[in-house]
């Protein structure tokens, strides 16, 4: 209770001067105005009345929350092929996105919980004109990637600060729009799906009893290949089509950073 009470007992002069020093800082890299966007959003948010803040400071019986945050991705490399044949110098570009998530621990000071997290960004992947024998290589694919992820999670269940980590297992999936060069020509390859793979170490800042900001490093795996086009499924079964024959495929394997920040709340 007490503690609670000093968090909420912060001066409107300390905000303010946060605000002003915020945004005097006009020249501040992305990244820079990203991690402070919680604070601005949180620090008005902190001061609420007393009697708001005592009513707030009763425990959690159980703990569920739903977050919103932004995210930044930074692929540091990854393989394409196309039908075995690997597309050289193959980069993977950086990208800003945002996702949901929405958790639960059994009460206020459990250890261990869980989530559910859909996320998304664009990108792009790219390769220079390289020729290997006599065959030219080459890619521009503009991306869009959605990711479905359940997260099992492990915390300090402080009352301000909460250092947390898990993992986190799903899908991907990703949209194209460009094409491909190698050995079987010139392709537009519809679309990876795959599974995806995420390691999580976080710190949550608890602003009152229900609002928390936080700040999340997680590194992923993906690993995917394009659908064959002469498969057609259903909701019961998968059928391929009569006198099809299934194009070159495409496969596609990347490792990425990823920063998120956010602002959630618990109830």
């Amino acid at each position: 209770m007490a503690s609670q009470r000093a968090r909420q007992s912060r001066s409107g002069k300390s905000t303010l001067k946060i605000i002003a020093v915020f945004l005097s800082s006009s020249d501040s890299r992305w990244w820079f105005i990203l991690f402070n966007l919680p604070i601005l959003i949180m620090c008005p948010i902190a001061e609420l009345d007393e009697a708001e803040a005592e009513e707030a400071a009763e425990p959690l019986r159980k703990e569920w929350y739903v977050s919103g945050f932004l995210l930044r991705s930074y692929p540091i490399g990854g393989s394409l092929k196309v039908d075995g044949d690997k597309i050289p110098d193959t980069s993977f570009n950086s990208a800003t996105g945002g996702g949901l998530k929405i958790g639960v621990f059994p009460s206020y000071k459990s250890v261990f919980g869980a989530e559910v997290e859909l996320s998304g960004h664009g990108g792009s992947i790219t390769a220079p004109q390289t020729v290997v024998g006599n065959t030219v290589h080459s890619t521009q694919l503009d991306t869009t990637q959605f990711n479905f992820m359940v997260n099992a999670l492990a915390r300090y269940p402080g009352d301000i600060i909460q250092p947390y980590a898990g993992v986190g297992l799903g899908f991907s999936i990703l949209g194209l729009d460009g094409y491909t060069q190698s050995s079987d020509g010139i392709l537009e390859p519809d679309g990876f799906a795959g599974f995806a793979l995420q390691g999580i170490i976080g710190v949550r800042l608890l602003v009152t009893n229900h609002l928390f900001g936080f700040v999340e490093y997680k590194p992923m795996l993906f690993t995917g290949k394009e659908g064959d086009r002469c498969t057609i499924c259903t909701k019961y079964s998968c059928r391929r089509r009569a006198n099809c024959t299934t194009p070159p495929l495409h496969t596609l394997q990347f490792q990425s950073h990823c920063v998120a920040v956010g602002v959630g709340f618990r109830f």
